[in-house]
Parts: C-alpha cells; sequence; structure tokens
C-alpha cells in the first residue's frame, strides 16, 4: 500500500479526522471476491509457504512445461499463482480489477516486476534493458488510461525497478564512488539531469569507456519513462529545489535475505540481515514509526510506500497514519 501525505490519504474519505476508521480484515474488503476467488487465495497461500516448493519452484515450472506442454501448463499458472498476483493480460482485464478496488477506496499501482539479479551474470549488450523499457513504457499507457478524472489529487502511481534498466553493477560502481571526496559534483543529482534532459554525453572519471556508455544510454531510458510524467517532475522538481531535499522510501520486509547474507559470508563482511523474525519486526515497526511522522510533518516532500505482507504492520501502518492525520 502508499502512504504519500495525509491530505491524499484521505481524499476519498470525510474531511473531519474523526471518521477514520481502522482497518478491519474480516470485513468489507473480501464481500467483492467469490467463493472461488478465496478458495484460490488461500491455496496459493498454502503453497507460497510450503519450502519444497519456494525452493524449487523454477524447475517444477520447467517440468510441467515439458511434462503437460507450453499451453496447459501456462492455463494452470493462469489460474493459480498468476491469477493471484497479477491483475489481468488485457487493459480490459486490468481496469475491471481497479474498478473491483475503487469502490473498497482503494487507488491502483501498477508494478513492472523487473530487476537483474543482484550480483547475476551481466545480460547480453543493451537489448534486455532496452526490452524492460517498452514493457514499462506500456505499462504507463495503460496506467494514464486508467485515470478517469485526472487531478492531483487522483494521480495514478506505477512502480518500476531501476535495476531492470541498468545493471546492478554499474549502480554498485556508482554508489561505491560516490562516497569518496570530492566525487559529489561529478554525479550530483542536476548534472545527471541536466545529462537526461539534453541527451549529451556523460563522461564519470571513475567508469571505463563501456561502462560510461552503459550509463549514457540508461539515462536516456530514464528519461523516455520519466517524459509520461513531465508535469508532475516538474512540481516535485520546484518543491525539492524550495526545500533542498526530496525524500521517498519503499519499506520492505525480508526481502533477500538469502541472497544478503549468502554474500556476507562469501566476502567476509558483517551480515547486514536481522538475526530472527522477531528482530526483524521491530526494526520494521521502528523503521515504519519513522517515516510516517516524516510524512506527517514534510507532507508531499516525503513518500513512503509500506511493502508488508504482515498483517500487523499494515494495521500499524493505518492506525497510526490515522492519528497523525488527525492532529
Amino acid at each position: 500500500m502508499m502512504l504519500r501525505t495525509c491530505r491524499v490519504l484521505y481524499s476519498q474519505a470525510s474531511p473531519s479526522a474523526g471518521s477514520w476508521q481502522p482497518l478491519n480484515f474480516d470485513g468489507g474488503a473480501f464481500h467483492l471476491k467469490g467463493t472461488g476467488e478465496l478458495t484460490r487465495a488461500l491455496l496459493v497461500l498454502r503453497l507460497c509457504a510450503w519450502p519444497p516448493l519456494v525452493t524449487h519452484g523454477l524447475a517444477l515450472q520447467a517440468w510441467s512445461q515439458r511434462l503437460l506442454g507450453s499451453r496447459i501448463s501456462g492455463a494452470l499458472l493462469r489460474a493459480s499463482i498468476y491469477g493471484q498476483f497479477v491483475a489481468g493480460e488485457t487493459a480490459e482485464e486490468v481496469r475491471g480489477c481497479v474498478q473491483q478496488l475503487q469502490t473498497l477506496g482503494l487507488r491502483p499501482l501498477l508494478a513492472v516486476p523487473i530487476e537483474e539479479e543482484p550480483d547475476s551474470a551481466a545480460k547480453t549488450g543493451e537489448a534486455w534493458y532496452e526490452g524492460n523499457l517498452s514493457a514499462m513504457l506500456r505499462c504507463v499507457d495503460l496506467s494514464r488510461s486508467l485515470l478517469e478524472t485526472p487531478g492531483p489529487a487522483r494521480n495514478n502511481f506505477m512502480q518500476l525497478r531501476v535495476t531492470a534498466l541498468t545493471s546492478t553493477r554499474l549502480c554498485k560502481e556508482l554508489t561505491s564512488w560516490v562516497r569518496r571526496p570530492g566525487a559529489s559534483l561529478e554525479l550530483s543529482p542536476e548534472r545527471l539531469a541536466e545529462a537526461m534532459d539534453s541527451g549529451r554525453n556523460l563522461q564519470v572519471s571513475c567508469l571505463n569507456a563501456e561502462q560510461n556508455q552503459h550509463l549514457q544510454a540508461t539515462l536516456s531510458r530514464l528519461h523516455r519513462v520519466a517524459q509520461d510524467t513531465h508535469e508532475r517532475l516538474g512540481r516535485d522538481a520546484e518543491a525539492a529545489h524550495r526545500a533542498g531535499l526530496a525524500f521517498g522510501v519503499k519499506l520492505v520486509r525480508g526481502a533477500y535475505l538469502d541472497k544478503e547474507r549468502a554474500v556476507a559470508q562469501l566476502q567476509g563482511t558483517e551480515d547486514p540481515t536481522q538475526p530472527d523474525y522477531e528482530a526483524t519486526n521491530w526494526s520494521y515497526s521502528r523503521c515504519l514509526e519513522l517515516m510516517l511522522t516524516q510524512v506527517s510533518r514534510h507532507g508531499p516532500m516525503c513518500h513512503l510506500m509500506v511493502a508488508s505482507h504482515n498483517e500487523e504492520s499494515v494495521r500499524q501502518a493505518t492506525k497510526r497514519a490515522g492519528w497523525l492525520c488527525s492532529v
């Protein structure tokens, strides 16, 4: 779910602070779902909690395609996992799903779940990233078409991952370089933005010729995605200029735990993950409180996405947001 500002969060509700009601998982959120959909959701939940399926999911999918054929295997996947997590295969199916959500006062956030895995082998040339860009642009057009009455309080959202448009290795190189004294001017937001807008070649001294070429292609891809959002980017840029800083956070629980631990062990560095479930809960709750307070204080200059399948975390976010918006 997305918590932007108090104004946006309650744009569909009564203006009085007392109209806020705690989130209830046992009531109206399910009345639009039929018995078949709820049964499928329960089945998928159980399957996703079954370790052998999680560990060997890709191998089982490949085996299913060989045994049943692509058509039958694809139909089973669409009726189960794909049908549970994907809004639809066509624009009309997505629009129908969005209309259902809107009857509950929920707004869509379309996501393009493409990314390059951390420390994966480099993709072949720029073709893979360009293909991802095409998918993202189609999603931008779809998101825009879902908006019946555009306006500041009715903007739709779309999520994309930068590592679908550029390599993780380049991100790591630039991150390491930024930490060095005197490197901030070379990789300043203003210089990167100017290169995106003008298309002029940007050379970074810490990168070799191939990496600089990849960086230039990356900035071009980001620019093409952002052009659909020119008006909103203009408003955000003006606000950022006045305040000096804009801050956006996607708060995620337990992402890449196994990979982060494996990398830390391989490199002989400190494990960056929480040691157990209770520590994860405490850390997430603490960070959530901090960011909700920042959202309430700084409004549109602070954006927060609460990404969690944990019921208690979602309850905490909605309850705390309601309290902050009432003070």
